[in-house]
């Protein structure tokens, strides 16, 4: 979100292609898919302290079975979701978790009943460029929906070791934006809502949503339906990173995760991962991928204060962490 006058030009655009959407397409057929759900999480679970026990957002029906996409943090170890196609004052329709993949960040469901809803085509998201308009929809539908302008495709990274290498980035912000629908004009579905994002450039700010796309989960689809998780583990440390000043400092350590059984403190500087110096999460996520799998041992090295360690970390597949978060049985 670089460019003053693109946020400009895009806001003029947005205005003006508000009335055109409405004359055409059939908007509440179009939305129909847009859903809201609602999940429930133990309190013991992992992801409790940290996401809640009760997680409220949007799903979008993208088959004729009940299959329902979101946002993969909003179902993370749910103990049961509800589906709720009429909106929060409807009927509550049980949905049991298909899948949730670390790698794109999404997550799949599967209602237990009919929905009696026509599925969202999916969309070519990388046909989505800078400068082009899009329609963010929350649950709400009509009320939920949002004119928006792509700004910018690159890379998301999250501290939580997370690395999206083809982000949609969007403006205006979704107040609603866990699980939204990007709609394309087309009415085919493009992404799928997570992140909040903001961008200061030239003296303002660009407040917007991080949607992942919808090819993304084209690539995943089949191993999210037959395995409940990519086809491909990847290592996890658990060694929850930001940078300050062009180095990586130890945030966070998730109870029981890899680093902290290792001996990693919050406050640790990262200088290398398996010999490899890193300065960026997206430099430490790439070669520890790259280079290790879960069961297999890495050495980072450490700044503590005036003093350099190295220690060995014996990297985890993250869904042994996550295992409420497998296919229902």
């Amino acid at each position: 979100m670089r460019s003053h006058s693109l946020a400009a030009a895009g806001l003029l655009l947005m205005i003006s292609c508000a009335p055109a959407l409405r004359a055409e397409l059939d908007l509440e057929r179009v939305l129909a898919p847009v859903i809201a759900l609602e999940a429930f999480i133990p309190e013991d679970a992992a992801s409790a302290e940290t996401l809640g026990t009760v997680r409220g957002g949007t799903g979008v029906v993208i088959d004729g079975n009940g299959l329902v996409v979101t946002i993969g943090y909003l179902i993370l170890e749910a103990s049961s979701v509800d589906l709720l196609p009429n909106g929060l004052g409807g009927a509550r329709i049980p949905a049991d978790v298909v899948a949730w993949d670390s790698v794109t960040g999404l997550g799949l469901l599967r209602a237990r009943q009919a929905l009696g809803i026509d599925p969202m085509p999916l969309g070519d998201s990388s046909a989505l460029a800078a400068g082009e308009a899009a329609i963010a929809v929350s649950w709400e539908r009509i009320d939920g929906m949002l004119p928006s302008l792509i700004v910018e495709r690159r890379a998301y990274v999250g501290y939580w070791e997370y690395l999206l290498e083809d982000a949609i980035y969007v403006s205006p912000s979704h107040p609603a934006f866990p699980g939204a629908a990007l709609i394309s004009l087309e009415g085919e579905l493009a992404g799928i809502g997570g992140f909040a994002s903001t961008d200061s450039a030239e003296g303002y700010e660009v407040t917007g949503i991080v949607f992942v796309p919808v090819d993304a989960l084209k690539t995943a689809l089949a191993d999210l339906l037959l395995d409940g998780r990519p086809a491909e583990p990847r290592a996890w440390l658990g060694l929850y990173c930001e940078e300050i000043d062009g180095a990586l400092r130890v945030r966070r350590l998730p109870g029981g995760g890899p680093a902290v059984r290792a001996g990693v403190r919050p406050g640790d500087y990262l200088v290398a991962v398996g010999g490899k110096p890193v300065a960026t999460l997206a430099e430490f996520y790439r070669h520890l991928w790259a280079t290790t799998r879960p069961g297999e041992r890495v050495a980072v090295d450490l700044r503590r204060g005036d003093a350099a360690l190295t220690i060995e970390i014996v990297a985890m597949d993250r869904y042994e962490r996550y295992a409420g978060a497998r296919r229902a049985p």
